[in-house]
């Protein structure tokens, strides 16, 4: 993902609150919101629904994994 991809899905998660899908090595994964819950950010990967769950966006940038690495260290191999 470049860094203009990377603003504007970053933008789309945080400031419209979409729920946006990507690919990490040709695995699809989800972000995606649960209103009116306290942990509402949900970090999904399709294939086998594994999902890991934030309070807000900036925690699941910083501390979601992807193939064990955090989210943030992975956006470059992101495609959107």
């Amino acid at each position: 993902m470049s860094e203009k991809e990377w603003k504007e899905f970053k933008e789309g998660i945080v400031d419209e609150e979409q729920e946006l899908s990507f690919s990490y090595k040709s695995e699809e994964w989800w972000i995606s919101r649960l209103y009116g819950k306290e942990k509402s950010y949900l970090l999904t990967r399709s294939k086998d629904s594994y999902t890991q769950e934030f309070l807000t966006a900036e925690e699941l940038f910083t501390n979601g994994i992807i193939d064990g690495k955090k989210f943030i260290e992975r956006v470059p191999d992101l495609e959107w």
